[in-house]
């Protein structure tokens, strides 16, 4: 078993934080989102289920969509990502991956995706144990453990992703780092409304880089990303 050993730490992660601590931490904040039914409090609304249109230079070129299902052990997420960009109608680059997340007591405790990166193909899956999240598959099929309470790089649906300092890249089944930082709050056109949203630039290391918007509830309402060199805008549908 190989296991992360970067600035996170297999024992330690940012400014000497434990994994126990980390994890206690990560599920306070993410627990204000959606508190899993295994935790015995009355269990909230699910979040909204988000539709993404992908543009890229004014056109359409795919679908983000993340959809919630309330378990017996907490939220199950399930995230779709279909890119096409077509030259002469001809297909010259596709992009899909698909995600099926558990999360109990704010934790994300196994999923399961693959990726269609233009033809590569991958699996990656993750799965607690104890204090650690094991991850396998990638690219180069790696294997590594990280605290339990790390989030994965498709997790912007979840406004706790912000306070995170490394995700799990699940194409590459490797750490990321991760920056993000608050840039104030401004009027974003969503669905044909014009509503307040709270803007946030992330920049990881590798990934997805950008900027997020939120809604007053902690709902993701916008993005604009930047993969191969390529601004990509997200535009909520109705």
């Amino acid at each position: 078993m190989i296991e992360a050993r970067r600035s996170s730490g297999i024992s330690k992660i940012g400014g000497g934080w434990s994994r126990r601590r980390f994890a206690s931490s990560l599920a306070a904040g993410i627990g204000t989102l959606y508190l899993g039914a295994g935790t015995g409090a009355a269990t909230p609304a699910l979040p909204l289920d988000r539709h993404f249109a992908i543009f890229r230079d004014g056109e359409e070129i795919g679908r983000h969509d993340v959809r919630f299902t309330a378990t017996e052990s907490g939220l199950e997420v399930s995230t779709d990502i279909d890119i096409t960009v077509k030259v002469a109608f001809l297909t010259a680059f596709r992009y899909e991956q698909h995600a099926r997340d558990q999360w109990t007591d704010g934790l994300l405790v196994e999923s399961r995706v693959s990726t269609n990166d233009n033809g590569a193909r991958s699996e990656t899956s993750l799965r607690a144990r104890g204090n650690d999240l094991d991850v396998e598959g990638g690219i180069e099929n790696r294997v590594l453990r990280v605290p339990l309470g790390t989030m994965t790089d498709i997790a912007f649906w979840n406004l706790a992703i912000v306070r995170q300092r490394v995700l799990v890249d699940l194409q590459l089944a490797e750490l990321t780092s991760l920056a993000a930082r608050p840039t104030g709050t401004e009027e974003v056109e969503v669905a044909g409304a014009r509503i307040a949203a709270e803007r946030y630039t992330v920049d990881a290391q590798s990934g997805r880089n950008g900027d997020i918007w939120y809604d007053a509830a902690g709902n993701w309402v916008k993005g604009v990303m930047v993969a191969r060199g390529e601004k990509l805008e997200y535009r909520l549908l109705a």
